[in-house]
């Protein structure tokens, strides 16, 4: 089974307490880090059910939202009619292999992208093509500890990557680092132990 159709089993189960949580401190920590954005345009990667941007829409000009689940732009369609929001433009789309005919964004948010991909460096080079000069990067992804991380909605296995890593992949890509902190943490419960695996957000820029 694709990734894609992976969440598009569980679309429905995606939204929980622990997610919007989680999305309020990644909204926190995006804002705490930019200047004014009020005119910015933003690129998400790998949208899913649209929480965070909902909760971006109202601190930018648009939003422009990628995903590769149907069942997922479907929850986040509702979302926007729901919620008359007017500034959230989403595609079901591969950015990564397909090109996209826009390209003068102010910010780009990828999550947990880098665990289905081969080249890091690749990715990240063909998603600086999108950048205007002087536009963002922000990373979300898991902080690399001793073992793995299962998503709670899916059957795909998240792989953590060191600091020093991602730092690396940035500066071959062209991008220099802004900012690096852990922004969240997300508790499991493994074999009647509870354990916390830290997510980190690093923040870059296209000079």
């Amino acid at each position: 089974m694709d990734i894609g159709k992976r969440f598009d089993a569980v679309a429905n189960r995606y939204d929980t307490p622990e997610k919007y949580k989680r999305s309020e401190d990644f909204l926190k920590a995006i804002l705490e880090n930019l200047p004014d954005t009020k005119n910015f345009k933003v690129m998400d990667i790998g949208a899913g059910t649209g929480i965070l941007d909902i909760m971006l829409a109202p601190y930018v000009k648009e939003i422009v939202a990628f995903d590769l689940s149907e069942g997922m732009l479907n929850v986040f369609k509702e979302k926007i009619e729901k919620n008359n929001i007017n500034n959230i433009r989403i595609y079901k789309h591969d950015i990564l292999t397909q090109s996209f005919p826009e390209k003068d964004f102010d910010l780009i948010i990828t999550s947990m992208t880098f665990h289905h991909l081969d080249d890091p460096v690749e990715t990240l080079k063909k998603l600086k093509e999108y950048l205007k000069t002087g536009g963002y990067i922000a990373v979300i992804d898991l902080y690399k500890e001793d073992g793995t991380f299962h998503s709670d909605n899916t059957d795909v296995k998240h792989f953590g990557f060191d600091e020093k890593d991602v730092e690396n992949w940035l500066k071959e890509s062209g991008l220099e680092k802004v900012k690096y902190q852990i922004v969240h943490t997300i508790t499991k419960e493994r074999e009647g132990q509870k354990r916390d695996y830290p997510v980190f957000m690093i923040m870059a820029i296209k000079r």
